[in-house]
């Protein structure tokens, strides 16, 4: 039950932070200023919860303390976060925004039968102009949670270099980065006749699915949302096709990304149809993957749970996902709440996964899969964050901020959202 980012290593540079430690520097006044919430800052060896402020200068976090320690100098926008907590933006690694058409529909229905029946005969129906309006539609949904990055697995419409190359300027109106992977299916396979994909499917060889990826990657060479290779399915897609895109993300010093293992219908087919090999024997030439978690969709497609502990035990990349409107919404802080409960459930153990654990995946392990920094609030790290209002009733009272926001935050309380340093949800 999971989805996978690969693709080449790069660790994220702190950059240069600004000095608040004495008289002897001339402190810059910060563009941006938040003060008076509890900060909360997710990362390896650097959490913390305390009251406080973060200074933001151009793009990056320039310094971030107790309220006491914030520096004499007057910013450009002061932002009054008191009630409120600021974390790390999240980072949704595997959806399909074009899907919000479908909110709603579908309920009941295997992962299979969800695809074969419903999902795939709509993405083939959609015009290019409709596919874009759709993605900034569903773009517009994620920011409004406080997630401020995505990899937007595209398959709607034709898959025209210039179509996806529009759907990634959709996601960057709304002020989301991050990627659309372009998804390629190429020829025909046994696993394809298998999964019932429709011919309408198979238009374009795997050279020219490599041909247009590469058209749309070279048309889209700027800017905070990529193109990248993306595979329909490491199970139907040609071995020929998985590592040609491969291929075209190293050369291109881009990652890739696919669906793998999502059900054992999935698994069963690639045994079968590729003698006996596993999924990750598939991929193992091609890189060493983030695995992306998507609990809520594969729970409502009663697709299993993902063995999450296991790999987090094995040090596998993790990060988590939506898996698309048309069943999970895109609020992540859901994906929260029901990624760290089905783990609970899974081992009869109520310390199995933390919602803070999957606060840590959604928002450091989601900015690793993009090579976008590491998800945290330190000085030097990129100005990503988002202002959640924790004083409505709802969240009273509040004994413990991290519990408040991993089990009781929702996208409606997320009251401001910061992308690169720009506010881009105010109020």
């Amino acid at each position: 039950m999971i989805t996978l980012v690969s693709g080449p290593s790069k660790s994220a540079g702190t950059g240069g932070a600004s000095t608040i430690s004495g008289d002897e520097h001339e402190v810059p006044a910060p563009d941006i200023r938040i003060e008076g919430g509890t900060i909360l800052a997710i990362g390896d060896g650097t959490e913390f919860a305390e009251i406080g402020f973060v200074d933001i200068v151009g793009n990056q976090v320039a310094a971030v303390g107790p309220l006491e320690d914030r520096p004499p100098t007057r910013p450009e926008r002061l932002i009054d976060a008191t009630g409120s907590v600021v974390l790390p933006g999240l980072v949704d690694a595997h959806t399909h925004l074009f899907q919000v058409a479908a909110r709603g529909l579908g309920d009941g229905l295997s992962l299979a039968d969800w695809l074969r029946n419903h999902m795939i005969p709509l993405s083939l129906e959609l015009r290019a102009e409709e596919s874009v309006a759709l993605s900034e539609l569903g773009a517009l949904h994620s920011l409004r949670s406080g997630t401020v990055a995505a990899i937007n697995h595209h398959y709607g419409g034709r898959r025209e270099a210039e179509d996806v190359v529009a759907v990634a300027h959709a996601m960057e109106r709304v002020g989301m980065a991050g990627a659309v992977a372009r998804v390629m299916i190429g020829e025909q396979t046994d696993a394809a006749r298998a999964f019932e994909i429709p011919p309408a499917n198979h238009i374009y060889t795997n050279a020219q699915e490599i041909e247009l990826t590469e058209t749309a990657m070279r048309e889209k060479s700027d800017g905070p949302v990529a193109v990248w290779p993306g595979p329909g399915n490491a199970a139907y897609c040609s071995d020929e096709l998985l590592g040609a895109s491969a291929e075209l993300a190293l050369r291109c010093g881009v990652r890739w990304h696919t669906h793998a293992a999502e059900d054992s219908f999935s698994v069963d087919v690639t045994r079968r149809c590729r003698a006996g090999r596993r999924t990750f024997h598939v991929l193992a030439a091609h890189h060493r993957p983030h695995v992306v978690y998507n609990p809520i969709s594969y729970a409502f497609l009663g697709s299993g749970i993902m063995r999450l502990t296991d790999l987090r035990s094995g040090d596998v990349p993790l990060a988590a996902g939506s898996d698309g409107c048309a069943v999970a919404g895109q609020d992540m802080f859901e994906v929260a709440r029901l990624g760290a409960l089905l783990q609970r459930a899974r081992l009869t153990d109520s310390a199995a996964v933390s919602v803070r654990d999957m606060l840590r995946l959604i928002a450091g392990g989601g900015a690793r899969a993009l090579r976008s920094g590491i998800g945290t609030i330190a000085p030097g790290q990129p100005a990503d964050l988002i202002v959640v209002d924790t004083s409505s009733l709802h969240h009273e009272p509040i004994n413990d901020p991290w519990a408040t926001v991993g089990w009781f935050a929702n996208g409606p309380d997320v009251s401001t959202v910061i992308a690169r340093g720009a506010v881009v949800l105010d109020d």
